[in-house]
């Protein structure tokens, strides 16, 4: 099951941080697998991380060269953390099963994005034993006021998501730069896995993560660029800059969850 294997890594580990690969090809020193695959054994080795989340979009970008790089990711490391596809699927039924079978089947992710906004039948396809799918809650994105906040009667859309997740199993994505983890976690209850983006280059903040201490470890905190490219700030290789911010942001993450 995944919430077993999300909580296994974490107590191992004692980390909640996920490392977000989103390659940038102008960013980067050489090719995206190398590149990434350096950064990640090393994560993996200092015990730093606890789950990798390749962002489809960004592969997808570099045309074949960069599906062929993201096989390649997810198959170096599925046996060895938890692969969360960042790929924020969801579609009527039927196309709703083929793409749970390429992420998957072809893929090999433990788990998926997808977006609730179809509704049920939509959802239902990437709910698999063994698997789990989380639903866009309330995003980390300037934009997600749009509609996520728009209230439903007294309470903003995404509460209605959250609830949806409690019934329907799923996890859910909660953006740090929002204040929405500790309705979250009252709403879906304690057993649904979050996932949460925001903190690092987006700023977001720390403290909400308060909310996941009573049952920590099948939640994963996601940052992304802060660390692929921290040797940009801090200098030296890319390998080295990484690793001092994953145990930067390990230290605060542990700070209020434990």
């Amino acid at each position: 099951m995944a919430p077993e294997k999300l909580s296994k890594l974490a107590r191992e580990n004692k980390s909640l941080l996920c490392f977000g690969v989103d390659p940038v090809k102008t960013r980067m020193r050489g090719e995206i697998a190398p590149f990434f695959s350096e950064i990640t054994d090393a994560l993996l080795a200092e015990h730093l991380i606890s789950a990798i989340k390749p962002n489809y979009a960004y592969f997808a970008a570099e045309g074949f060269d960069g599906l062929f790089a993201l096989k390649e990711i997810i198959d170096r490391y599925r046996n060895k953390t938890f692969v969360i596809l960042d790929a924020k699927r969801g579609d009527i039924g039927k196309s709703s099963e083929a793409y749970a079978q390429e992420a998957y089947d072809f893929w090999g992710a433990d788990a998926l994005t997808i977006s609730p906004y179809m509704g049920e039948d939509s959802v239902k396809p990437f709910l698999r034993e063994g698997k789990l799918a989380y639903m866009l809650g309330r995003t980390s994105n300037s934009g997600a006021k749009d509609f996520q906040e728009k209230k439903i009667g007294k309470a903003p859309l995404y509460e209605e998501v959250f609830k949806k997740a409690r019934e329907w199993g799923t996890g859910l994505v909660v953006g740090a730069t929002s204040d929405a983890i500790p309705s979250a976690v009252q709403i879906a209850g304690e057993g649904t896995p979050l996932l949460i983006p925001g903190i690092g280059a987006q700023g977001g903040e720390y403290e909400s993560l308060k909310a996941l201490s009573k049952n920590p470890f099948i939640h994963r905190v996601n940052s992304s660029s802060a660390i692929a490219y921290a040797y940009e700030k801090k200098g030296g290789s890319p390998k080295n800059a990484a690793i001092a911010e994953a145990k930067a942001t390990v230290g605060k993450i542990n700070s209020f969850v434990f």
